[in-house]
This record gives C-alpha cells, structure tokens and sequence, in this order.
C-alpha cells in the first residue's frame, strides 16, 4: 500500500489533477503462467510457477502494480513478489506436503499419484485475473541426485567467473537447488536459484564421449525462459572445455 500511496503523491506533484483520473482507472492486463502444469513432482519439492503480467495497452501514466496471490490445498505456497509491474515476473514457489485423502482440493488419480491444484489470483484495482495450475504429485520418495547436481554445477562455475563475468556468477554465488522432473531417465535433472538466476542443470547419464552435461539461465522476475545456456560435451575428456549453445526455447519444468 505504500508504494501506491507514494506514487499517488508523486503524480500529483509531477503531473497535477489532469492525470490522476486516468491514473486512478483500472488498465486491464493478462496473466500468462509458465508451465500451465506439472506431471512430475514428489513431495517436498521446491516447484517454481512463474506469473507474468502484461498491461493490454500502453498508457501514457504510470500503472498501478498489480498484487499476485496463491493459494493450494497439499501445499504450501509462496509468492516472490508479491506486487509486480506490467511485464515483471513473480514466482508461485509450490511445496507438496504428505497426501491428505480428506482435503477437498486433492484429486486421487490412484495408489500412487494424486494432484495438486494451485490457484493463482492477479488483482489491480478491482480487476481480478485468475488460473489455475495442476500439480501431479507422484510419490513421496527422496531426492537421491542433489550431491551428483551439485558436482555438475560446480563444473561450469569457474569457466563463468573467468569468461562471462558479466553474468555476476563465481565461487561465492549462493544457490538453493531443488529436484525437477524426479522420473525422467537417461538426462537427469535439477534446478538451482542465486539472487539473480535460475539455472537448469542436466547432464545425460551415458559413457564417454556422450556424457554431456549442460546449464541454462534465467534471469530471474524478468524472464520467463533461459536467454543463456553451455555446455561441456564430455564430462571424461582430458580436454574438457565449456562452449556456449542456443537455450531451449521452453522452461524446463
């Protein structure tokens, strides 16, 4: 609230009575989440929807931010942050719990998965744009790579501190990983996230000269896939090298 009453005072000292009509009428915006569902979870995972919001038109004002919530029964549900601008980006950070079959909102699909529904609430001045995101959670089993994820990581983390410094990324960058998509054989899997970026970290589970592992990046409450990505084509090689590639053109989730 202080930030609207701020930027109430400051159009009026800057641009008088004639703008604070306009200012004060709702501008009608989009809510786009990324992914739009989940298949893959288990509980105790850190999933990360992204919430982006986009103003219609252009107005010749500033615009109201606009407050983003969650809410998901078997879960516990975080958003980051809370106001965002017209193209900023929140992350909805989902936890599964332990399955409660008496929760109404928890869908049994069978004996070993159930779903999660998230609900997402974007609201503006009266204007209200909500989704919803399933969340299939398929079992509570722990997280047996996150030692392995780390050791990939850290493979890339010199050769970024020496040759893409301007990615502010070096040994004292602080990450918080979490598993993503548990199931997925052959490449595995995980996410990390420092202030500043999300990094995809997957690396194919094969013998020499096949046992590539890769990173992507995403600047994070900005973009809603990687702009960012390299690779070490062989994990055994004497010569071991990182070379830059194109990014996915879809977040991984």
């Amino acid at each position: 609230m202080s930030r609207v009453v701020l930027a109430l005072g400051l159009l009026t000292c800057v641009g008088g009575c004639d703008l604070l009509p306009g200012f004060l009428t709702p501008t009608p915006f989009t809510l786009e989440m990324t992914p739009k569902l989940i298949g893959d979870s288990i509980v105790g995972q850190k999933i990360v929807l992204l919430a982006k919001v986009t103003d219609e038109e252009a107005q010749a004002w500033p615009t109201l931010p606009i407050m983003v919530t969650a809410s998901a029964d078997g879960a516990t549900v975080t958003v980051t942050p809370p106001l965002v601008t017209s193209g900023q980006v929140a992350e909805i950070t989902v936890v599964p719990v332990e399955r409660q079959n008496e929760r109404a909102q928890v869908i049994i699909h069978g004996d070993d998965d159930w779903r999660v529904n998230v609900t997402i609430r974007a609201e503006r001045l009266g204007l209200v744009e909500t989704a919803t995101v399933p969340i299939t959670v398929i079992s509570n089993e722990p997280d047996l790579v996150s030692e392995t994820a780390a050791e990939m990581r850290d493979l890339f983390i010199p050769w970024l501190a020496e040759n893409r410094p301007d990615l502010g990324i070096g040994e004292n960058t602080k990450w918080v990983g979490t598993i993503v998509t548990p199931h997925i054989l052959v490449v595995t899997h995980y996410l990390y996230f420092s202030a500043e970026w999300e990094m995809h970290v997957y690396w194919h589970v094969m013998i020499p000269p096949y046992d590539w592992a890769r990173i992507e990046l995403r600047r994070r409450y900005h973009e809603t896939t990687p702009s960012v990505a390299f690779e070490i084509p062989s994990r055994a090689a004497t010569d071991r090298v990182v070379q830059e590639i194109e990014p996915e053109p879809t977040l991984w989730r």
